[in-house]
């Protein structure tokens, strides 16, 4: 291996997007209420792991992930939906940026969504943007 790269595995991460983000369902937009996100605990051995290459600067990272939902969860199981419509969202992130000075990293990266019944691969698109 070189010495200038490192493998890590990501082990832990915990996000909320309080505020949720806008959805737009049947001509209407609304907000999904707030978001819990995971790390997938069903990912496969490849999954959750990034590289960290000193020689260019540059940090790699692919986070397979779970998306809850839970106050839109809740309105839809009240309205009596099929159950399928308010199970999460598996996701995979593949991520890159530049790590920085102090060793933290700036990541941003697209985002590919399993199958679900409300959030289709196709027409839903979930990105993160490199943070400071």
């Amino acid at each position: 291996m070189n010495q200038q790269q490192i493998t890590f595995r990501i082990t832990d991460l915990v996000a909320s997007v309080p505020e949720g983000v806008p959805i737009e369902w049947q001509g209407q937009e609304f907000s999904s209420g707030p978001l819990l996100i995971e790390l997938e605990d069903r990912a496969e051995e490849r999954g959750n792991r990034g590289v960290l290459d000193y020689s260019q600067s540059h940090a790699e990272a692919e986070f397979h992930l779970r998306v809850q939902f839970p106050e839109l969860a809740g309105i839809l199981e009240d309205l009596g939906v099929d159950p399928t419509m308010t199970e999460p969202v598996h996701a995979v992130l593949r991520s890159k940026g530049t790590i920085l000075d102090d060793h933290s990293f700036a990541l941003s990266g697209q985002t590919k969504l399993g199958p679900h019944a409300i959030f289709t691969p196709e027409d839903t698109a979930a990105r993160v943007l490199p943070g400071h």
